[in-house]
C-alpha cells in the first residue's frame, strides 16, 4: 500500500476538519482485467474505503492509503450513519468533518494559549502504530457529495490487485473462485481491508500449544531431515529445459509490454521479498525436494499471494512472514523463520540467477496445483519478467534489497509479531518447572518407601549379626547421601537450563 502524508486538519470546537489532497494515479486502468488500457491522471474519487478509530482516520482512495492521527483529541466513533464526505473538484481533495468527544477537565487545563480554531497545521508526525483489526469500517455508512451539492452518491469498490495492482475486475482462469479461500474477490476489497482480514485470521488461527511444542526444539517426524541443519547451494542455477522454455516465452518482446512501467517500486520489491521468504521456508523444510504440500506452503506463507496484499515497507513483510510461519506450516519456530530470512538475504546478495531460478521453479510448483496455479497469472509470471530484466532489477538492486532486509532482520524481535510470545514462553517454562518438581516429589516418595523396607530388613539382620549389620548400615547411608546429592545436582541443572531459556525468551 502506498502511503501519502498529505492530510491537513483544523480543530474547531468538537469538530476536526480534514483536507485530503489526492495525488495523480500512476497505475494504468485495466478495464477487462488483462492489464491493458489507457493511463489515468485523476484518481477515481468514488473508489474508496474508509476506517476510523479513537485517534485514527484511514482512507484508501483508489490506489493510495492516507491516514491521520489525532493525538490531542478522541474521535466520536458512535453512530456514524449517513456520514457525508465532500469532494472539492477545484482542489482535488476530500473534505471531512469528524466529530470529537468533548474535552475532559484535565485536557482543558492542558490547552495552549491559542484556540483550536487558530491551530492549523500539516500533519507531519508519524502515525502511532495501531492494530489494524481495531479499525472500524464506515464506508457503507458514508456518502459522497461533490462541491457541497445536494446530490449524494455511494462509494464503490473497484480496487486493483496482482503485480503492481495492475489487474481489476473478477479473477479469471479458475472455475471455482471459492477455492482461493482467503480472498476470492480481491477487486471488491481494498488493500487496507485485506490487511485487516489477514490479521484477524492470523489471530484466530494461532495455536499457543503448537507454538509451545516447537519452542525449545523442532518436532521433526521420523525420516525427515532437520530443517535447521539444511545448507543452501546458491551456485545451483542451471535451468531445466522446461524452465528455459518458460523463461523464453515470458520474456519475448510480445510479452515484455505486459510489465507496466507505471508501478510503485516499494510495492513491487516488497512483493518479491514476501514471495522469496516463503520459497526459502519451503526449500529448507523439504531439503529442496518439493512435495505435494509445497504449493500450499509457498502460498499460505505469502500474504501477497494468499490475500493479494500489497505492502508499504520491508518491515511489514518480515513481520507478516514470521507471524504466518508460526501459525500455519508444520514447523512453527521463531529461529527457523529467522534462518529463512537469512537465506533470502544470502540469495539476493550472492546470485541474482538463483532468485530467478526459484521463481521459475515456483511457477512449475503452482502449475501442478488446481488452487495455486492462479498465482502464476497474477504474480509469478510478472515477477519472472521483472527479475529477468536487468534494467529494472539488476544485481545491484537485489543487493540493495538484501541490505535493507538485513537491517530489518536486526531490528525486528518477537514483540513486533504481537502474538504475546514472551507470555507464552514464560507460561511454558513455568509448566516445565512444575513438572520437574512433581517428578522429583514422586521420586522422593518412592525412595522413602524403599528406605522403610530396608529398615525392617536391617532390624532382622541385626538380630543375627550386629557388627556386620552396622557396617552395612554405614555403607547404605553413604550411598543414599551420594544419590541424594546427585539428584539435587541434576534438578538444579534442569532448572538452570530453564532459566537460560527464560532469558533467551525475554531477549
Amino acid at each position: 500500500m502506498t502511503f501519502e502524508q498529505t492530510i491537513q486538519h483544523t480543530i474547531d470546537g468538537d469538530v476536526c476538519r480534514l483536507q485530503i489532497a489526492l495525488v495523480e494515479n500512476r497505475h494504468a486502468e485495466a478495464g477487462d482485467g488483462d492489464g491493458g488500457g489507457k493511463e489515468t491522471s485523476t484518481p477515481n474519487r468514488r473508489n474508496c474505503d474508509i476506517f476510523v478509530e479513537d485517534h485514527n482516520f484511514y482512507i484508501y482512495a483508489d490506489t493510495r492509503l492516507y491516514r491521520f492521527n489525532l493525538s490531542e483529541r478522541q474521535f466520536d466513533t458512535k453512530d456514524m450513519k449517513n456520514f457525508v464526505i465532500n469532494f472539492n473538484t477545484k482542489t482535488n481533495s476530500y473534505e471531512v468533518d469528524l466529530p470529537c468527544l468533548p474535552r475532559t477537565n484535565e485536557e482543558q487545563k492542558m490547552l495552549p494559549e491559542k484556540s483550536d480554531a487558530e491551530k492549523k497545521c500539516r500533519d507531519g508526525a508519524t502515525p502511532s502504530t495501531i492494530e489494524l483489526w481495531k479499525l472500524k469500517r464506515i464506508t457503507d455508512n458514508c456518502l459522497l457529495r461533490l462541491d457541497k451539492s445536494v446530490e449524494l452518491s455511494k462509494f464503490i469498490a473497484d480496487f486493483g490487485y496482482g503485480f503492481a495492482g495492475r489487474f481489476k475486475g473478477d479473477i479469471t482462469g479458475v472455475d471455482d473462485r471459492s477455492a482461493i479461500a482467503q480472498m476470492p474477490e480481491p477487486g471488491t476489497v481494498s488493500p487496507l481491508q485485506r490487511s485487516i482480514d489477514r490479521e484477524i485470521d492470523e489471530l484466530k488461527n494461532f495455536s499457543r500449544d503448537q507454538y509451545k511444542l516447537n519452542f525449545v526444539e523442532l518436532q521433526v517426524p521420523e525420516g525427515h531431515e532437520n530443517p535447521m541443519k539444511y545448507t543452501y547451494n546458491f551456485e545451483d542455477v542451471t535451468l531445466t529445459r522446461d524452465e528455459e522454455c518458460l523463461l523464453h516465452n515470458l520474456t519475448r518482446k510480445s510479452q515484455e509490454s505486459l510489465l507496466s512501467c507505471n508501478y510503485e517500486q516499494s510495492d513491487v520489491d516488497c512483493g518479491l521479498i514476501c514471495i522469496l521468504l516463503a520459497i526459502c521456508y519451503d526449500i529448507r523444510t523439504t531439503s529442496n525436494e518439493p512435495t505435494c504440500e509445497s504449493p500450499w506452503t509457498r502460498s499460505i506463507l505469502t500474504a501477497t499471494l494468499s490475500y493479494f496484499e500489497p505492502f508499504e515497507n520491508i518491515k511489514d513483510v518480515v513481520i507478516s512472514f514470521l507471524r504466518r510461519s508460526l501459525i500455519y506450516p508444520l514447523y512453527r519456530n521463531y529461529d527457523l523463520g529467522r534462518l529463512c530470512l537469512q537465506d533470502a538475504i544470502d540469495g539476493l546478495k550472492k546470485n541474482p540467477a538463483w532468485v530467478l531460478k526459484q521463481l521459475l521453479q515456483t511457477h512449475a510448483i503452482f502449475a501442478s496445483s488446481d488452487c495455486q496455479q492462479i498465482f502464476n497469472q497474477y504474480y509469478i509470471e510478472d515477477y519472472i519478467r521483472y527479475v529477468a530484466d536487468s534494467n529494472r532489477c539488476g544485481a545491484t538492486h537485489l543487493r540493495l534489497l538484501a541490505r535493507n532486509l538485513k537491517n530489518v532482520l536486526l531490528d525486528v524481535s518477537k514483540k513486533h509479531l504481537r502474538l504475546e510470545l514472551g507470555e507464552i514462553e514464560t507460561e511454558l517454562l513455568k509448566e516445565l518447572i512444575t513438572d520437574i518438581h512433581l517428578g522429583n516429589s514422586s521420586t522422593s516418595e518412592d525412595d522413602d518407601t524403599d528406605e522403610d523396607i530396608d529398615d525392617v530388613e536391617g532390624d532382622d539382620a541385626n538380630d543375627e549379626s550386629g557388627t556386620e549389620s552396622g557396617e552395612d548400615a554405614t555403607d547404605s547411608s553413604s550411598t543414599t547421601a551420594s544419590s541424594s546429592s546427585s539428584s539435587d545436582t541434576e534438578q538444579n541443572s534442569v532448572i538452570e537450563q530453564c532459566k537460560e531459556v527464560v532469558n533467551v525468551a525475554k531477549n
